[in-house]
């Protein structure tokens, strides 16, 4: 049977975010966008999506949301407790991470290129 992927582990430049559940990566690629006109398709273009993990951080005494946005040019790691392990290069933040009332520091950090390691 095989093992399915419950939690992640994610480093930035190797130190461990203290990320909640709920972290998503998007390996990036193409979006295909239909053409369509007269009751028939006339084709597909297509544009690059950028790779982006979205992450929840606690938002513990040592984490600051200001540090967290000063990461870039960073190595991103998501290392699944199933084997399942990913890099991101050329990672900065999409845009300024939000910290809430709830205890969390949330927002997705965008790279060039991910590849499985």
């Amino acid at each position: 049977m095989g093992k399915i992927l419950g939690e992640v582990t994610i480093r930035a430049n190797g130190k461990q975010l203290k990320t909640k559940q709920g972290a998503t990566l998007n390996p990036g690629g193409n979006t295909f966008t239909r053409h369509t006109g007269a009751g028939r398709s006339w084709g597909a273009s297509k544009q690059f999506t950028v790779p982006s993990i979205a992450v929840v951080i606690a938002a513990d005494e040592d984490v600051s949301v200001i540090e967290i946005g000063k990461i870039t040019d960073a190595t991103l790691t998501w290392e699944g407790d199933n084997g399942m392990d990913f890099m991101m290069t050329g990672v900065a933040q999409q845009a300024p991470f939000t910290l809430s009332d709830s205890g969390d520091i949330t927002g997705t950090f965008e790279g060039d290129e991910v590849v499985e390691v």
